[in-house]
């Protein structure tokens, strides 16, 4: 049977790191992974296909589930994409799903153990929770984030401390004292930049090979069981302090604007990801990875658009793509996640950052002459780009 593997943790933990880095070290075998996200258009997945096309449809090894949580309302579909994976000819070695940051993962857990669809084709084998060092101790005193946080790690097999290398002493200490009261049994590791070895990850046998204490085969032990085990998922799965908007736009940013919004305050805002356009640059895929109080802008890939026609892939979702506006497939895609009146601010304050009518007259000739913060941080990647097609 195929051994399932389900990634869980906050938002901005670096779960899609974690699976990036998977990808990257088992080219040469067939690893499944379905994407959970609570946005209606998937950027993990996005990323995780490589980033240069922001549109990309699902693959026979990568599929999406958008617009809800696998430990709500999403559950049956990621089921039914785990079921139609493990039956791919041939099949994968391994399928890895990956939960939305603000989902439950108890319910899920119990729904890939028992399901019949999964049933003789594919198994558990182990949940891995990754839990961000430096934030995990401020989200613990949150009395609406803390149940959240217990299930996905009381549910785990292997929690791991990420970004350790940003952790100081004591912030480490608060988090493992954390994983402790959530789940003694777990194993516990730590990493940067989500990078585990493989065999941590995938067919680890962890879920198969130790004894149940809870009357379910293969539970790690030391977990509630009972009516706890039932009040406390119930109470997880309640759980939805946060909303998740996507802004999609076809005009570029005002690198500057852009610049000062990523410095300022997000008060209510606990993830920002997607990628972006900056007018500066008509060439290249600018990604934006926010968590807490990390803002990370990086450069993933090339825009469709400003590859020659000739050299175009003839897939038809990129054709679709470079037909969805005026400069191609060049675009916004950005989610931002949070309280619901945070999300809706700062999704004012970033639609004040894409060009107005009047700049957007100038057209990529006048664009070249704005202030650009960000660009020159990757001048050796830009170099030689145009200004327009």
């Amino acid at each position: 049977m195929v051994p399932i593997t389900v990634v869980t943790g906050f938002l901005g933990a670096g779960k899609t790191s974690l699976i990036a880095h998977l990808l990257d070290s088992t080219q040469d075998r067939r690893v499944g992974v379905v994407v959970n996200e609570l946005a209606h258009s998937s950027i993990d997945s996005a990323y995780l296909h490589g980033g240069e096309h922001i549109t990309v449809s699902d693959t026979p090894l990568l599929r999406s589930v958008s617009g809800g949580r696998a430990g709500a309302g999403k559950l049956e579909a990621v089921v039914t994409q785990v079921a139609e994976l493990a039956t791919t000819n041939p099949a994968p070695e391994a399928i890895v799903v990956e939960t939305s940051g603000s989902s439950p993962v108890g319910r899920l857990v119990q729904a890939l153990r028992s399901s019949t669809a999964l049933s003789g084709i594919a198994h558990l084998d182990t949940v891995v929770a990754i839990v961000d060092g430096t934030s995990l101790g401020r989200y613990w005193k949150d009395p609406q984030l803390r149940p959240l946080l217990e299930d996905q790690m009381r549910h785990a097999d292997l929690v791991v401390l990420n970004k350790i290398d940003r952790t100081g002493f004591w912030a480490r200490r608060r988090a493992l004292a954390a994983v402790r009261r959530a789940n003694p049994a777990a194993a516990v590791g730590t990493t940067e930049f989500g990078r585990l070895p493989v065999e941590e990850i995938i067919a680890t046998g962890r879920r198969t090979a130790r004894p149940a204490s809870d009357g379910a085969e293969g539970a790690p032990v030391g977990r509630p069981s009972g009516a706890d085990t039932d009040t406390r998922a119930d109470a997880a799965a309640r759980f939805q302090p946060v909303v998740a908007r996507h802004l999609t736009e076809t005009r570029p940013f005002h690198p500057e604007r852009l610049h000062q919004w990523l410095d300022a305050e997000w008060p209510g805002i606990v993830r920002v990801k997607g990628f972006a356009w900056l007018a500066t640059d008509m060439e290249h895929v600018f990604v934006v990875d926010a968590a807490a109080e990390q803002r990370e802008v990086g450069m993933e890939g090339t825009w469709y658009a400003a590859i020659p026609e000739a050299d175009r892939p003839d897939a038809p979702e990129v054709q679709e793509a470079l037909q969805a506006g005026a400069w191609g497939d060049r675009r916004q895609s950005l989610v931002v996640i949070g309280v619901p009146d945070a999300v809706e601010r700062e999704l004012r304050n970033l639609r004040a950052c894409l060009l107005s009518g009047t700049e957007l007259d100038r057209g990529p000739q006048g664009w070249r002459d704005m202030r650009d913060p960000i660009s020159p941080q990757f001048s050796d990647a830009t170099e030689g780009a145009t200004a327009a097609d």
